[in-house]
């Protein structure tokens, strides 16, 4: 997160302690589905988890209910994070609404590790004409936590 300047607007899917971090020194809006992640260190914004098309294709039980999105589609942010909602839910579902997808042309994906991170992230660089796409893969090794970014792409 080097190359965002304090103050710069993030919009994150999933919230946790990563996103009280980076409220910190950023303007961080946060879309949960998990009542008890809601809090009001930052903007987080309720949006239980809904089916829709994409993640039936893709085996998934659904994504944010879009409709409690509505305002944000007027809006534009510096970094969009995809990190929620878990991946037993999936991801997948953000591809159903590009809209989404066109809010910031610089997009990080959590946990590419595991192969339906590593889908979207390829639907995402398939779907965008002109974005900077970063992928982090997070392992766990004897107990601790290593984030690496493996690739940094611009189409």
């Amino acid at each position: 997160m080097a190359n965002i300047p304090k103050g710069a607007r993030i919009l994150e899917f999933g919230a946790g302690d990563g996103t009280k971090d980076r409220a910190r020194m950023y303007d961080v809006t946060a879309i949960e589905h998990n009542e008890a992640y809601l809090t009001d260190e930052y903007t987080c914004i309720f949006a239980p988890i809904v089916e829709n098309e994409e993640s039936l294709l893709r085996d998934e039980k659904g994504w944010y209910d879009a409709t409690a999105l509505e305002f944000l589609k007027m809006q534009t942010f510096d970094l969009l994070i995809i990190d929620g909602p878990p991946g037993e839910i999936g991801r997948n579902g953000i591809l159903a609404h590009p809209w989404v997808l066109k809010s910031s042309s610089s997009i990080l994906i959590d946990d590419t590790h595991r192969g339906a991170e590593q889908y979207l992230a390829q639907a995402v660089l398939d779907r965008m004409d002109d974005a900077n796409l970063i992928i982090l893969s997070e392992e766990s090794e004897w107990g601790t936590r290593e984030t690496t970014i493996i690739s940094e792409v611009n189409k």
